[in-house]
């Protein structure tokens, strides 16, 4: 979503955004292995998880999306 609303923000033609989209969702399967969360997750989902269990998954996804949206912004 913030994909859509930050590059429209930049008058960037709807197609081109769809484009976009998909091209990171493909770049973060093939990063990730999955865009699921519950494939995603360690172990899945369980009331005995200690917090924070995918603090490091979250902050290489955040560290990805921003490297994806900055080189697509400097190209």
């Amino acid at each position: 979503m913030f994909i859509g609303l930050y590059f429209s923000a930049s008058y960037m033609d709807e197609k081109e955004i769809v484009k976009i989209c998909y091209r990171f969702a493909e770049t973060f399967e093939q990063e990730f292995g999955s865009l699921r969360c519950r494939e995603l997750r360690p172990c899945g989902f369980s009331e005995d998880d200690p917090p924070h269990l995918c603090e490091t998954l979250t902050c290489q996804a955040i560290e990805f999306s921003y490297l994806f949206i900055r080189n697509i912004a400097l190209s």
